[in-house]
């Protein structure tokens, strides 16, 4: 998830238990011609994180896979993304049009490091070929795809499909899309034949959704407190102060469902100061707290009554 999957948020994700990781999208041309530029997007005493690349040019991923792969678990080839700049640069979800050119950006980037190398997919572009698609991305030597159920042309509507009979290819495979709860990472899995199932909006949502899955616990508003906070100053450790913008896209996630949340967060969403921040965070979440214990006192009394 371009511009969310950073090494804060990662870290967070971990932390809930999360077994593995991707980078944000990384463009393999801005690796080879500024390498310091996205030096900051990779891995950083991270467990199991993939750096994820992008781009159209055969030679250019596979000189940018070998830049990157002291960094990475594995190298990971995005061929899904939906959003119209990449598809217009042929990259993303357009290599699903041409599948010889998927084929030999592959083979080079296979060639070229030592590591693992998986492929980031969907069931087709405008129709289902995942079978095609999946078969090409074997033949080119892909040590496993991850696919997300939807074609490219439907972007996020619609519903994801998971009837995906993944255990026929005989590679290591990963089903996306739609997984919200817990519930659905186990109907994913049981329907898709996947050995794995990646969580991205769902994350984004709530990042302790790893935690449900795992231990069958969901946090105290305590621990998404602290969490939220936390999350906020890791942020700041990594990119500095002007970075702390991105925390808004995750305010509705930390809040979701709580009382008073969508005050909070337009209020969340004009404040500029770290320091405003974590105040209005720790202000939110007392606040909510104190009114929780409130109605079940009243709610005690009338019982008694």
């Amino acid at each position: 998830m371009a511009g969310i999957t950073n090494r804060a948020f990662r870290k967070i994700c971990t932390f809930w238990g999360a077994q593995f990781s991707f980078t944000e999208m990384i463009s393999a041309e801005s690796v080879v011609r500024n390498f310091k530029t996205v030096q900051r997007m990779l891995p950083k005493d991270e467990p199991n994180v993939a750096v994820q690349l992008f781009g159209n040019d055969s030679k250019t991923l596979a000189q940018a896979a070998k830049i990157v792969e002291p960094y990475a678990a594995w190298i990971d080839i995005n061929a899904a993304c939906p959003v119209k700049k990449v598809i217009k640069k042929n990259s993303g979800g357009a290599l699903l049009n041409d599948l010889e050119r998927l084929e030999k950006i592959i083979g080079s980037v296979k060639s070229s490091v030592q590591k693992p190398v998986t492929v980031k997919i969907r069931i087709g572009f405008e129709k289902n070929i995942l079978d095609q698609i999946a078969h090409s991305c074997i033949k080119a030597g892909a040590d496993g795809i991850e696919v997300h159920g939807r074609t490219v042309v439907q972007q996020y509507s619609g519903k994801a499909f998971w009837d995906l009979k993944l255990s026929q290819y005989g590679i290591s495979t990963a089903v996306s899309g739609d997984i919200f709860e817990a519930e659905d990472f186990h109907k994913a899995l049981e329907m898709s034949g996947a050995n794995s199932a990646l969580i991205a909006r769902g994350a984004l949502r709530k990042p302790w959704i790893f935690a449900q899955i795992t231990q069958k616990r969901t946090p105290k508003i305590t621990e998404i407190k602290e969490t939220f906070t936390k999350h906020l100053k890791m942020q700041i450790e990594d990119e500095g102060e002007r970075s702390i913008y991105k925390m808004r896209q995750f305010v509705a996630g930390y809040t979701h469902g709580m009382r008073g949340a969508r005050e909070f967060r337009e209020k969340f969403m004009k404040l500029n100061k770290p320091e405003d921040m974590e105040k209005a965070i720790e202000e939110f979440f007392n606040s909510f707290l104190m009114n929780e214990c409130n109605n079940k006192i009243v709610e005690w009394i009338e019982e008694q009554s």
